[in-house]
This record gives C-alpha cells, structure tokens and sequence, in this order.
C-alpha cells in the first residue's frame, strides 16, 4: 500500500458513494435493496477498516527512519572501534586505546540489538536523540585518537556514549 493515503481515503468514498447511487432506486425490502444494502455495508466497512490502518500506514516512514538512526549510529562505534583496533595494533597509537574499544563495541551491540518500537508508536522518536549522542561520543574518541588531542576529549566522548546508551535504554521497549 505505497499510495497516497488522502488518495485510497477518496478512492473508497467514491465507491461508497456508488454503492449508495444504487441502493437509492430500490424499494427497501425488495431483494435488490438487500443486496445492494449488503453493498454499502461491505464498501463502508472497507471505508472504516482502512481508516483504522490509517495511523499505522502514516507511520511507516518515521518508524523506519528511528530504525536506521539507532542501526546506523550503532555503526559509527563499530567503525571507529575497528579503526582504533587496527592503529593500536599497527603501533600507531598506544595500546592503552584498546580499552577503549571495549567500550566503543558495547555500545555498538547495545544500539545495534536495540529494540525498536513498532510503527503506530510514537515513542520510536525517542530512540533518536540517545543514539545520535551515542555515535556523536564516539566520533569525538575517532578525533581524539587521529589528531592525538588531549585525553579530556576522550573522556568526553566516553561521557556522551554513556549518556547515550543511557537514554536510549530508558526510552526502548522493554526499558525500565
């Protein structure tokens, strides 16, 4: 159902509209009006069961948008893991960097096996802000590391993760 929702709404509308064209002729009680009846009544139902959907269909997109925010900030820290693994490992940075990685990983899991809510649920847009944080931390331990600055935008970087992850988790399904 890729179409326009105002579309299938006055799609619908007017076969109800048809339906109700040709009841009106019939005397009620005749055996064309019960079946014409049962027309409007199955086109109405139609009608009312899509527009029940409705809400759920409207918030496919946003709710797909939520989940590739968390996957894809869920990504940022395998990344940025990855790479500091592979400059711990080279030499180029101290292997004290590894611990960090640790943590850069878990929350890598964390975003990436977080539960997303399903659409029709507002609260799938609350995933966004923790995970956004999340991956924004670790891009600044990316920078620290790269441009060997000092160890405080690091420390920052860590703060943001653990924040992230925090609010993520209270807002996921199942969270406290």
């Amino acid at each position: 159902m890729g179409e326009d929702p105002e579309q299938q709404i006055a799609i619908l509308q007017s076969q109800l509209r048809e339906r109700l064209a040709q009841l009106r002729p019939h005397r009620p009680g005749s055996e064309a009006h019960t079946k014409a009846t049962d027309a409007v009544i199955q086109a109405t139902t139609k009608l009312i069961d899509y527009e029940e959907r409705l809400p759920l269909l409207l918030d496919r997109a946003p709710r797909r948008l939520s989940l590739l925010i968390v996957r894809w900030s869920g990504m940022v820290p395998t990344g940025v893991g990855v790479s500091v693994t592979v400059a711990a490992l080279a030499g180029w940075v101290s292997r004290w960097w590894l611990l960090m990685v640790i943590v850069l990983l878990v929350a890598a899991i964390l975003l990436l096996r977080l539960p997303v809510y399903p659409p029709g649920d507002d609260r799938h847009l609350t995933l966004r802000p923790g995970s956004i944080v999340v991956a924004f931390g670790s891009l600044l331990v990316a920078i620290d590391v790269a441009l060997r600055f000092p160890l405080w935008l690091s420390a920052i970087g860590f703060v943001l993760m653990v924040a992230g992850l925090w609010h993520a988790h209270q807002s996921a399904p199942g969270g406290p």
